[in-house]
């Protein structure tokens, strides 16, 4: 006998990228940022009043929103702030599915989304990426009947970035909310900020785990118009947000020049590391993230099994019509450097 709901009890939960645990790996399967986070959230989590972790700390996380604000330039009373985006992500799910609701997004995309929505006991309704990974035809019609839609742009794991003006045709003839899924954005061209004040049914979220390297911290956030956010503050856990990481994400949020360098120099590296594989023979999709989405020239769960014998992890998804693809993270030159000549290597070997 089972204490849980029935539909708990048979739902798969998320499968996040491998901890590697003993063995020292390098790791380019979960996105992280290669550089260390900002010295100002060294020094604000040093100088932090440790006494005050005897108290609760600010409810409304106003550290975080007035950084964001100061950032962005969005109001602080537009911003709600998150234990990292996948809080941000609950909220959402708890605030806006019930029962029997419907919740629609891209495929491939984002895997906690599906799981979010079997908890709310929600219904599911994907909408497939044509082949080039680009949005389908008629997405307005394909996404009726749902009363809440994600689109995660940079895409996870393609890494492609959707065109605006499609995604704006979209939003304005949608009848529930749109997520935007900003995780990557800081490795893009452009985002989709301007979209707040454009539509009232626009969220959009971001996570400092990516760009400001802030992964072990747990630091997310979500802009939005300030009805929204009301909304959103009434069912977010009270303290969502520990004191530490208010701190630290406020710190590293105000470094912006330490922020732009480290974002550039992961650009630049992928850009190389994109055109180093494609002269290995690997078709490589085109990424505005901070990783890459790849066809390697020999088996793609072969390859990844080989570099991780050899000392490093990639993301391998054994999901139909992605299968074939294995998605590698940008690290620091010196990493990618000799993931190169390690996949050099293991291609002389197959042939």
């Amino acid at each position: 006998m089972s204490y849980f709901r029935p539909d708990i009890e048979a739902m798969t939960g998320y499968v996040p990228g491998e901890q590697p645990k003993g063995r020292v790996l390098v790791k380019l399967n979960t996105n992280e940022n290669p550089f260390p986070p900002s010295p100002k959230v060294v020094e604000a989590i040093r100088s932090y009043p440790f006494e005050e972790l005897r108290k609760y700390p600010a409810p409304y996380s106003d550290p975080v929103r007035e950084a964001a604000s100061q950032v962005y330039n969005i109001p602080a009373d537009q911003i709600i702030a998150g234990n990292g985006s996948d809080d941000i992500l609950t909220i959402l799910f708890r605030s806006f599915v019930g029962e029997g609701h419907t919740v629609g997004w891209l495929n491939p995309s984002y895997s906690l989304y599906p799981v979010l929505a079997n908890i709310q006991g929600g219904e599911h309704l994907t909408v497939d990426l044509k082949e080039d990974f680009s949005l389908p035809d008629n997405l307005s019609e394909k996404a009726k009947g749902s009363k809440l839609f994600f689109i995660t742009r940079p895409n996870a794991p393609t890494g492609n970035a959707f065109e605006k003006d499609r995604l704006r045709s979209f939003i304005a003839t949608y009848d529930g909310i749109v997520v935007i899924d900003e995780a990557y954005a800081d490795f893009c061209s452009d985002n989709c900020f301007d979209m707040i004040d454009e539509f009232p049914n626009v969220i959009i979220t971001r996570t400092l785990s990516k760009s400001y390297s802030l992964a072990g911290i747990r630091a997310g956030l979500a802009f939005s118009n300030k009805e929204i956010i009301m909304g959103l503050h009434k069912v977010r856990d009270s303290y969502n947000v520990n004191g530490l990481t208010q701190a630290a994400a406020a710190a590293a949020l105000l470094d912006q020049d330490y922020f732009k360098n480290n974002t550039n120099v992961v650009i630049e590296t992928r850009e190389k590391t994109a055109k180093s594989l494609s002269e290995l023979g690997f078709d490589v999709k085109p990424s505005e993230a901070n990783f890459l989405f790849c066809i390697p020239p020999i088996n793609a769960e072969e390859f990844t099994q080989k570099v991780k014998e050899a000392g490093f992890l990639i993301r391998y998804f054994n999901t139909a019509g992605i299968d074939n693809y294995v998605r590698i993270s940008i690290g620091s030159e010196q990493e990618m450097n000799d993931f190169l000549t390690l996949t050099e290597s293991i291609l002389k070997d197959n042939k």
